[in-house]
């Protein structure tokens, strides 16, 4: 399974859909993964909203990473593309499902793992990812 910021930042909360997302990902098969760039989302997003330092959010985003035992993807050329594919076919301007920048690198990221993909909202679900 691919973890999504939204999904990431859910459970770091513990806002109302974590225990659902939690058992999702305990549900899932194979290795539990994300990539950098949202681990860089995640954390100066918990910072500007949670009023932390950048280095503290990183900490916690890296912390719950470790205990839920997922492993942040190196940034490779072979995402660049499958990134570049997900804007082609789902990108805004080009697809109803809108996808933004980094959007299409959780879906390159997921596409690379092979992977599901764990998001809140309704980012992908006209994707195939869905």
């Amino acid at each position: 399974m691919f973890l999504d910021t939204s999904a990431i930042f859910e459970i770091l909360l513990s806002d109302p859909k974590s225990d659902d997302l939690i058992r999702r990902l305990e549900a899932s098969d194979g290795p539990r993964s994300t990539g950098p760039t949202v681990v860089y989302e995640a954390a100066v997003v918990l910072s500007g909203k949670e009023n932390l330092s950048v280095p503290e959010s990183e900490r916690l985003v890296r912390s719950l990473l470790s205990e839920l035992n997922v492993t942040v993807l190196p940034a490779t050329n072979q995402i660049a593309s499958k990134a570049l594919d997900a804007f082609d076919r789902y990108g805004k301007g080009r697809h109803p499902a809108k996808l933004n920048f980094g959007d299409c690198f959780r879906y390159a990221g997921a596409r690379a793992a092979g992977a599901g993909l764990l998001y809140v909202g309704d980012d992908f679900t006209l994707t195939d990812l869905a």
